[in-house]
């Protein structure tokens, strides 16, 4: 595992693009139907993929079970971004886009659960408060 320095800068970054990305989901959302929304978001991000494979160097894709597994977990995603746009064309972003944010809580569950991963004390008491706080957000 990395010290703090090496992951640090990238979770920031991911924290602001995820951010900016949610609220320029709700803004074009304001003046496009949701499914144009979703359909154009998806292909830029599929061609942003595609750009990323093809402009690496020392990089090729192994056909095994663990593909699968890659394949699977990009078809929930894809599927769980279909019925965030569907909740954000209905709903407000304030509310929707905290809610949805707390999919990390299912992952941290699931990766003790199953990946023998350990929790301390203060990180699971940080996802019972975020789990409260979405409750609290959505009501």
């Amino acid at each position: 595992m990395g010290s703090l320095h090496e992951w640090i800068v990238p979770a920031i970054f991911t924290l602001v693009l995820w951010g900016l990305w949610g609220y320029i989901l709700k803004f074009a959302g304001m003046r496009l139907d949701w499914r144009e929304v979703y359909f154009m978001s998806s292909l830029a991000s599929f061609t942003l993929a595609l750009m990323f494979y093809l402009y690496s160097k020392g990089f090729s894709l192994r056909l095994n079970i663990y593909a699968l597994y890659a394949a699977l977990a990009g078809i929930m995603g894809g599927l769980g971004y279909l019925t965030f746009m569907v909740a954000v064309s209905r709903g407000k972003a304030s509310i929707i886009i905290p809610l949805t944010a707390l999919y990390p809580a299912i992952t941290a569950i699931l990766a003790v659960l199953f990946l023998g991963e350990k929790l301390k004390p203060t990180q699971l008491l940080g996802i019972i408060l975020a789990l409260i706080a979405g409750i609290l957000v959505s009501i």
